[in-house]
């Protein structure tokens, strides 16, 4: 699970990087994207952290059973569905949001 939460967490930084350069060069706001870059980062550590260690004490106590390595495998296919969607959708809530407030205040 190591491998994959370290790969997941690099695959969503560089997804979100470049979703949020593409927002500011189309002329987002760069200060709240940026606080919603930081924002979903301190959100995601966390999150990928707890299950990669819940992991580790697993793996620990040598428990091997299908059902254990059924629950892996769903953890891994949540893990990189949330790595790779989520950046999307958090951009374009932003920008929907920037949108919303630029219409009200102009």
């Amino acid at each position: 699970m190591t491998w994959h939460a370290a790969a997941a967490l690099l695959a969503f930084a560089a997804l979100q990087i470049w979703l949020v350069t593409s927002a500011v060069a189309k002329g987002a706001p760069s200060a709240l994207i940026v606080v919603a870059l930081v924002m979903l980062l301190a959100l995601a550590l966390p999150v990928v952290r707890s299950t990669e260690r819940r992991w580790y004490h697993l793996s620990r106590q040598a428990l091997a059973s299908w059902g254990l390595h059924a629950r892996f495998r769903r953890d891994v296919r949540r893990l990189w569905i949330a790595a790779l969607t989520l950046p999307f959708l958090w951009i374009s809530g932003a920008m929907a949001a920037t949108d919303a407030i630029a219409a009200i205040t102009g």
